[in-house]
């Protein structure tokens, strides 16, 4: 799995390869300590994951996204997941989990509705 994180008002995640098991848990390690930093500067976090490179997520990669979501809306922010392939997809609908996240037609449109 690998991580690359852009901070402008929003912040961009690409996510690619395997988000399972134990990379599951280096990113939820590193998503909160990104999270702290976003609310010391006292902002409301918007997170952007350009899902086009995961390939595929297990439970433990589901729980991340979801904490996260929680943790960024209970600061006023929000979480939009873009490019999000049809397993990943179905995986979030079948969980009834799809209101916790923006699903935006492309990145393009993320980045606009975060301003």
């Amino acid at each position: 799995m690998q991580i690359n994180i852009q901070t402008k008002s929003f912040t961009l995640l690409e996510v690619q390869g395997r988000v399972v098991g134990q990379d599951a848990l280096v990113l939820k390690t590193m998503l909160e300590e990104h999270i702290q930093e976003l609310e010391a500067q006292g902002g409301a976090p918007t997170l952007i994951f350009n899902m086009a490179g995961a390939q595929t997520m297990d439970s433990a990669g589901l729980g991340v996204l979801i904490t996260t979501s929680t943790q960024v809306r209970q600061n006023g922010g929000r979480t939009a997941l873009v490019n999000v392939n049809k397993g990943i997809r179905r995986m979030i609908i079948r969980t009834n989990l799809g209101s916790l996240f923006d699903f935006p037609k492309n990145l393009a449109e993320a980045i606009a509705s975060s301003f």
